[in-house]
This record gives C-alpha cells, sequence and structure tokens, in this order.
C-alpha cells in the first residue's frame, strides 16, 4: 500500500509559504522516500516565493488524474506528496468525493491535513485575498455575511469520516510560526529535515491604504487591476506590515454572535489546542480603525514609486 499526503489549505493559512518550502525541498523529500513532482511546472516560480498552486490544480484537472501522472515519477518512493488549496473545496463536489473513494480502492492509504483559522483573522485575510486577486469591491461590512469557512470544515471532517481518512486539523492562529515543524512532524519526518526559504512571507495581505486603492481601481477594471496594484506591491515590498480594515463596532458584533454558533459544533471535533476562538465584541474592535479616521490611506515613498513606475509603463504600452 502507498501513502498518498494531501496538503489541501485551506486559504490564508500560508500555503503559499508551505509550497514555496517544498519546491525548494524536492530532492530531500525524494531521500527521504516522499514524491512531491512538478506537474505544474511550477516550482521555479515557488522557490522564488511567488504564488502558485502548489504542485497540482483540482480546478484543471481530476484527483485521480493527476495521481496517475505523478506515479511515473515517484521513482521508488512509497508516498506521494500533493499541495493544492482548491482540494478543502474540490471535496465537497460529487466527483471529488468519487476520486478519493477511488484511490481508497486502488490501494492508497489517504491522510489528509487541513490548516484552519480563527474566524475573525480569517475573514479579514480571505476579505483582503477578494479585493487583492478577485476584483471585489465592497466594505468589510458587506463580505462579512458571505463568509462560512467553519461550516466548510464540518463538512471535510464529516467526509473523512465516511471514508474511513485520516484527517489532521491544525490551527494556524495557534501556530504560523510553526507551520513546518507540524508539516514535518504530519510527513513523520524531524524538525528541521525541510529547506527553510530565505524569506518569511508569501502573498502577504495589505495596508489598508493599498485596500482602498485597489478597490478603487477594481471598480473600472475588475480583477485585471490586480497586475497594477497589488501583485506589484505585495511582491516587490513583501515585508510591509498588513493592517486591518475598517469596520464600525455595530457592523461586526453580529458577526461574531453568527461564529459563535458555527464554530461550536465543529470545536467538538477539534483537539482542544486548535479549536477556533471568537473574541468578545470589546476585544474584536480594538483591532480596527474607524471608517471616518482620515488617516486611513497613507503611502510610503517606495509603494509610491513602484506604483508610479508600474502605472507609468502600463499607460506606455510596455511590458513590466
Amino acid at each position: 500500500m502507498k501513502t498518498l499526503n494531501l496538503h489541501v489549505g485551506h486559504g490564508k493559512t500560508g500555503s503559499s509559504y508551505i509550497q514555496s518550502v517544498l519546491a525548494l525541498s524536492q530532492d530531500v523529500l525524494a531521500r527521504n522516500g516522499i514524491s512531491y513532482p512538478d506537474l505544474l511546472e511550477s516550482f521555479t516560480a515557488a522557490r522564488q516565493g511567488r504564488i502558485t498552486s502548489g504542485n497540482v490544480n483540482v480546478d484543471h484537472g481530476s484527483l485521480v488524474e493527476h495521481v496517475t501522472e505523478a506515479a511515473p515519477l515517484m521513482d521508488g518512493a512509497d508516498t506521494l506528496l500533493l499541495s493544492n488549496e482548491g482540494m478543502f473545496r474540490y471535496f465537497r463536489k460529487r466527483e471529488g468525493l468519487a476520486d478519493l473513494a477511488a484511490l481508497r480502492k486502488q490501494g492508497f492509504e489517504v491522510r489528509i491535513l487541513c490548516f484552519i483559522r480563527d474566524p475573525l483573522d480569517h475573514v479579514v485575510s480571505v476579505y483582503q485575498q477578494k479585493i487583492k486577486r478577485s476584483g471585489y469591491t465592497g466594505d468589510l461590512k458587506d463580505y462579512l455575511p458571505k463568509y462560512s469557512s467553519p461550516t466548510s470544515v464540518m463538512r471535510l471532517i464529516k467526509i473523512c469520516d465516511r471514508l474511513d481518512l485520516q484527517l489532521t486539523l491544525s490551527n494556524y492562529s495557534r501556530h504560523r510560526e510553526q507551520l513546518l515543524p507540524i508539516f514535518e512532524a504530519w510527513l513523520g519526518l524531524p524538525t528541521g529535515t525541510l529547506e527553510t526559504a530565505p524569506y518569511s512571507v508569501v502573498n502577504r495581505s495589505m495596508t489598508t491604504g493599498e485596500m482602498i486603492l485597489q478597490r478603487a481601481f477594481n471598480k473600472h477594471l475588475g480583477k485585471r487591476s490586480a497586475a497594477l496594484i497589488s501583485n506589484p506591491l505585495c511582491n516587490q515590498l513583501p515585508e510591509i506590515q498588513s493592517e486591518n480594515p475598517a469596520i464600525r463596532r455595530a457592523e461586526l458584533d453580529p458577526f461574531l454572535d453568527r461564529m459563535r454558533k458555527i464554530v461550536s459544533p465543529v470545536n467538538k471535533r477539534l483537539d482542544a489546542g486548535e479549536a477556533y476562538e471568537i473574541p468578545e465584541l470589546d476585544e474584536a474592535i480594538a483591532r480596527f480603525r474607524d471608517p471616518d479616521d482620515p488617516s486611513l490611506v497613507s503611502f510610503s515613498e517606495e509603494q509610491i514609486e513602484i506604483l508610479a513606475r508600474k502605472l507609468s509603463r502600463a499607460i506606455d504600452g510596455k511590458t513590466p
């Protein structure tokens, strides 16, 4: 029986950084009997700290197809490792469930690792990603009712129960500085086995000013504007500290109440150290600024220079 290790995300839990480390550690993994094949030809980008989809993409091919493609590349390894955030969503679909069942019948021992994240931190990060990559134009208050990740985690738990799969859930909010040791332990490797990346942040979130500017461009160009604003800023200035978007107390309170109800059944299935935490309103609102604060929008000279260079080249019709 071969082992199939699936790192399924979920989103905004350090996946891009982990995938960079895995690309850098491909040979190290192979020496330890773990095959991490470059099925998307993305490892060059990943090793440079750029955002990738890992080594598979279930939005463009089934998991069974990816495993079949990877099998000849295992070169005697008894473990196949695949990483892609899309699998978190994919397994909720009928074809995803069929893939998992089919792989079990083929003799694979399927093990799944999913990092989760406390809802308040997570919704802010996901909201920013929607602005950065998807052309979203709404305020945080508009996005809060759309958020339901803990419910999706509960579905994943039930799927793994039904198919008798090994599922490991680790809370990114508790362990964001220990992602690699946790990942190594899940793989059965000693701490320090994986190559460390020369950068600590991949796919950073934005400052308040960057968010407001990106949203303004999104209104006119949609998600195409990411190439002009968020991509150059986040790629060229990865160490800038991100900021929370602004929101009012009365807008945040209903979200916290809803999250307490949603996470309650999930927490019963999580180890105590991994359980979701929902702060009280006073603690939560202290993390955010008021939308009427006149100092919300500010840019450093470095940020302005990057934006001016990128926009000028776009206006001149030149490639980056």
